[in-house]
């Protein structure tokens, strides 16, 4: 093996990563030189030295950021007509957008270079940093690796753009992606979408637990922090507090559960809203909220709850598709889950058995699967804690996902 320099180059802070931080310990372990390149904030220090690699965050600029521009949209539900006004405005706007993103990523790549001038690989962890790593690329040399972990024209407010720019926006992931030396994705069912999206085939490299012994037994780090009554037990939900996460359902489910508490464990930018309905429910007393957590700890903390609940809505080809690393880290915990019954997840949890399934617009129908985990016989319970653990060493582990990924390297030479 010639050991390497991997630049991973991170649109978020790395606070929370979890895909990240396994692939830097990994590849690290591995004896390769790792330096994670993540987004200045306030508050963080601008370089970290972790046990095996260097952190640094970088300010992303904000060229032409006096020119106003429209928000992407926040979601369905909103007027459906609209004036020609806004339509010239927004049309306007968003060809601002693209301009600043290009200038944008022009200057983030000539920050990022002066800070690392080389690597082997530069590995663009999503699409919004795929053409940063092309462009430092062809500025220090080295290889290029997309590491796509959602079918990211078909995620969140960017399937909801106007039709010519989501156009757009496709035909420019598809060069980017096919300017890239590989492209690594995250499932079997993004992997076959990526490929006609694409004309690529992409390496599978899944979310994976890392090689964990949860206590037994098992810790009460949730009864602790927040004074639970012994007998409560826990239903957890952990992870960005966004739209179309089933949180809203899981808030109004919890009051046809008895003696269960809900802790929503994160942060993002819709935590207020959630925050403010569970106020006005039912047994709100029964919601606790919970600061986002590093990495480290997301295994213990799973391994803390009775049932981690994860019913994402099918708001969009990637929330149908989705295998989240929460997923997986409740199988590492060897806690049970419920999830929606959608192809992503469904396929995993069916196969391993370790969960029950649930319509995730429903919140009697959530609560139902809850229940059918929280009130199972003791001897079912083991057994699905059992099958948790089995699938987490074996097929889904993370030394197997990480090793798709060293393979790759060697490939590319």
């Amino acid at each position: 093996m010639t050991a390497r320099h991997v630049v991973l180059l991170l649109n978020n802070p790395f606070t929370s990563d979890s895909r990240s931080w396994k692939i830097a310990n990994s590849v690290a372990a591995a004896g390769h030189r790792v330096t994670v390149v993540a987004r200045a904030v306030e508050g963080l220090p601008a370089r970290e030295e972790r046990e095996g690699f260097v952190v640094i965050r970088v300010q992303q600029p904000r060229p032409l950021g006096w020119l106003p521009s429209p928000p992407l949209p926040p979601g369905a539900g909103g007027p459906h007509r609209r004036s020609l006004r806004d339509r010239v405005r927004d049309t306007v706007g968003r060809a601002v957008q693209v301009v600043r993103y290009l200038l944008l990523t022009r200057q983030w790549a000539a920050r990022i270079a002066a800070e690392v001038p080389e690597a082997d690989i530069w590995q663009s962890e999503g699409l919004v940093t795929l053409p940063v790593a092309l462009r430092l690329r062809a500025q220090g040399g080295g290889r290029v690796v997309y590491d796509s972990r959602d079918v990211h024209v078909e995620s969140a407010r960017f399937a909801r753009l106007p039709g010519p720019w989501r156009r757009l926006l496709a035909r420019g992931e598809r060069r980017w992606a096919r300017a890239a030396d590989a492209v690594v994705t995250v499932s079997r069912p993004y992997a076959e979408v990526l490929e006609r999206m694409l004309g690529i085939s992409p390496v599978i490299v899944m979310n994976g637990p890392v090689a964990w012994d949860p206590p037994d037994p098992p810790e009460r780090r949730f009864h602790e922090r927040l004074a639970l009554p012994a007998t409560t037990r826990v239903v957890l939900h952990l992870g960005a507090i966004q739209p179309h996460r089933g949180i809203e359902e899981l808030v109004d489910a919890i009051g046809l559960v008895d003696d269960a508490a809900l802790v929503i464990l994160g942060d993002g930018g819709h935590k207020a809203a959630i925050e403010a309905r569970a106020a006005h429910v039912p047994r709100a007393a029964r919601i606790h909220f919970l600061p986002a957590a590093p990495p480290e700890e997301l295994l213990p903390l799973n391994a803390s709850a009775d049932v981690h609940a994860m019913p994402v809505q099918a708001s969009t080809l990637n929330h149908r598709l989705n295998t989240p690393t929460k997923l997986f880290d409740a199988m590492g915990a060897g806690t049970p889950v419920v999830v929606s019954d959608l192809p992503g997840m469904a396929e995993i949890v069916n196969g391993a058995g370790f969960g029950v399934l649930c319509d995730p617009t429903s919140p009697a129908d959530i609560a139902r699967a809850i229940r059918e985990i929280l009130d199972a016989p003791p001897a079912r319970r083991r057994a699905l804690h059992a099958a948790a653990l089995a699938a987490a060493r074996g097929e889904y582990s993370w030394d197997r996902q990480a090793s798709r990924l060293l393979e790759l390297y060697d490939r590319l030479g």
